[in-house]
């Protein structure tokens, strides 16, 4: 059972490799596309965001990362209806032995909390394959509700889901530390 899940600061020096390896997995693979495209992403850091990593108990186990998407960017989605401002979150747990334990839901409870503080955060989004029921589960799990499904070239159908809050705490202490 993981005790503790907090967020570090993710240095593309130090970490580049191990994100190398986790987007290179093939349960991370399957959902992000292309693993070059996905490093290179990663390693340009969010200019209206930020990233991190996933630690469990003390243990880097994943990556996550959030930004205001250009509204180019959502109107070539699809997603047109979504406010300026909207925070879009991407996630994935790397190391396969931690899927499924819950760290996904409290990882993004952790940003989640650091956005909402943040009165000009109209919306918070992520979005996974329609075809994901496992991402999807731990997604609702964070309070995140589906919106409708849209067409991405590179992914076929997606879910568009929309934080709507009341997070599932398994563990009420288990909050960390802000980076």
């Amino acid at each position: 059972m993981v005790e503790l899940v907090s967020l570090e600061a993710f240095s593309p020096d130090q970490h580049g490799e191990m994100l190398a390896e986790w987007l290179r997995a093939p349960h991370v693979a399957r959902w992000w596309g292309e693993p070059a495209t996905q490093l290179e992403a990663a390693l340009r850091r969010p200019v209206a965001g930020g990233d991190a990593l996933i630690v469990a108990d003390g243990a880097p186990v994943g990556y996550i990362r959030w930004e205001q998407p250009p509204r180019e960017q959502l109107e070539a989605a699809g997603l047109s209806e979504l406010p300026a401002g909207t925070v879009d979150i991407d996630i994935a747990i790397g190391e396969a032995d931690y899927l499924g334990r819950g760290i996904g839901p409290r990882a993004l409870g952790e940003v989640i909390e650091r956005l909402t503080a943040d009165q000009a955060v109209p919306a918070i989004t992520l979005a996974t394959s329609v075809e994901n029921a496992a991402a999807i589960r731990a997604f609702e799990k964070a309070g995140f509700r589906r919106r409708r499904t849209f067409e991405y070239a590179e992914y076929g159908v997606m879910w568009l889901l929309q934080w709507e809050g009341a997070v599932e705490q398994e563990h009420e202490a288990d909050s960390a530390q802000p980076m």
